[in-house]
């Protein structure tokens, strides 16, 4: 578990009450509960989402999910000891608004959690550029090409998340602790291990950006005319993928003949990646 693997005691979550703000299907909830918190409370906007987080709750006697916005918390003030708030501000119309809904309810010393979208890298650069082509292809056409392409379900929906949510924010590292230390937190930590994602290694974030590659080369490939109508504007896209790949192995290369070290090679790579950030309020 990412916490444990960054020195967090999960013993403190005992008898704590807690909320997962943006809660999605629940998970970092069930484990909150499970970890022994007297009450976790999971909240989103979609309710489609929480039909998936109930589910997974069932049985759970200290756990609950409710429909609310980040942005307007419908929780009394100093309610809760932890927040966890993981991939959500990033993808809001006012994330210093959310950041101080979660000071608003949390208790003096309580501890937030946040996972926010860091710049730089290669990975979102190259999303960016194709995300403009795939809303112009459609969800529904996308979505088909992507079963096509034999893309593992995990990555289905985290291509057309990408593609398709309607706001996507990156932060530098000082960006992301100035934003923390105007709501009034502090002891503040990003953590560096435990990434699980495309993050992992180089190759990882290369067979992510193939399998990508391979979803528009399934749509160039198509005789239906729904796809061969959007193959110009996959064509341009697949490009960027392509360059993208070749100047990763680039990268590879050099830092295997010595002429880059790891740390560099790194940055170039996945830039400030994703900020994982545990933070005290004052």
């Amino acid at each position: 578990m990412r916490f444990a693997a960054n020195g967090f005691d999960l013993e403190w979550f005992q008898g704590k009450r807690c909320l997962d703000a943006g809660c999605g299907g629940g998970r970092y909830a069930i484990a909150m509960a499970r970890l022994g918190a007297s009450e976790v409370i999971g909240c989103d906007i979609s309710a489609e989402g929480l039909v998936d987080a109930r589910c997974r709750a069932a049985g759970m006697s200290n756990v609950r999910f409710e429909q609310a916005s980040v942005l307007d918390l419908p929780y009394p003030d100093e309610s809760f000891d932890f927040v966890c708030c993981s991939g959500v501000f990033h993808h809001t119309t006012d994330p210093e608004k959310g950041l101080r809904e979660l000071a608003r309810v949390l208790r003096p010393e309580g501890k937030v959690f946040l996972l926010l979208y860091g710049k730089g890298g290669f990975r979102w650069p190259t999303i960016m550029q194709i995300r403009p082509h795939a809303q112009a292809m459609g969800y529904e056409l996308v979505d088909e090409a992507m079963h096509l392409a034999g893309l593992p379900a995990n990555k289905q929906r985290t291509f057309l998340d990408d593609f398709f949510v309607p706001i996507i924010r990156f932060y530098a590292w000082d960006e992301a602790q100035t934003m923390l230390e105007n709501n009034g937190f502090q002891r503040i930590e990003r953590w560096e291990k435990g990434k699980l994602d495309h993050e992992a290694s180089v190759s990882v974030q290369r067979a992510e950006l193939e399998q990508l590659r391979g979803l528009f080369e399934t749509i160039l490939q198509q005789s239906d005319s729904r796809f061969v109508a959007k193959a110009a504007h996959a064509a341009e896209s697949l490009e960027a993928v392509v360059s993208a790949l070749q100047e990763l192995d680039a990268i590879a290369a050099g830092f295997a003949a010595g002429r880059i070290d790891e740390r560099e090679r790194h940055w170039q790579v996945f830039g400030w990646g994703h900020h994982r950030v545990l933070a005290v309020k004052g």
